[in-house]
């Protein structure tokens, strides 16, 4: 008799990192991905509806609804802003709770370097998608980061060919 322990039920946490050069300045990246009221404008296949349900200081609570590969969520997030570069954002419900998502955001002269750590938890059946979906979690979560930096560039574009300051337009960093 042979037994084989299935410890894939057990593996839980997907961790990863994203690390992206752009020429785009830090304070505009960082003010855009920290900037929630409009982020459905910014992402609107990724982010379906946000409701800001507790601000205060540098702490937000959001309630989120989100699409992820491909499965709509609605979840409860806090960010917690660490200005001027660094975002936390933990998912505090929903099949992904406990998940957090640390970016920084770093000048690296007229560019920014940004790195997003990512500590993936995930909840009942999604454990075992999971462990075998990591690299398409990452491949997913890449091109919903190459989009809000597309948007971003353009954003820099106006701010760099006009005299003032575009007014606000940003979103909420969870690159979901």
């Amino acid at each position: 008799m042979i037994l084989i322990d299935i410890t894939i039920i057990h593996i839980k946490m997907v961790k990863f990192q994203f690390t992206k050069i752009i020429d785009v300045d830090r304070d505009l990246i960082f003010e855009i991905s920290t900037d929630y009221k409009n982020f459905t404008k910014v992402l609107p296949k990724y982010f379906k509806n946000l409701e800001i349900v507790e601000s205060n200081d540098n702490k937000t609570i959001i309630k989120e609804t989100v699409n992820f590969l491909n499965r709509t969520d609605t979840i409860l997030t806090e960010h917690i802003i660490i200005k001027p570069d660094q975002h936390i954002i933990t998912m505090l419900d929903g099949p992904a709770k406990d998940s957090c998502f640390d970016e920084i955001y770093e000048k690296n002269g007229s560019n920014t370097k940004i790195v997003i750590n990512v500590n993936f938890i995930l909840h009942g059946k999604l454990k075992i998608i999971g462990f075998f979906a990591k690299k398409k979690i990452q491949m997913h979560m890449e091109q919903v980061m190459n989009e809000f930096v597309s948007y971003a560039k353009s954003l820099s574009l106006i701010h760099i060919s006009e005299p003032t300051r575009p007014e606000r337009i940003g979103c909420c960093g969870m690159w979901w």
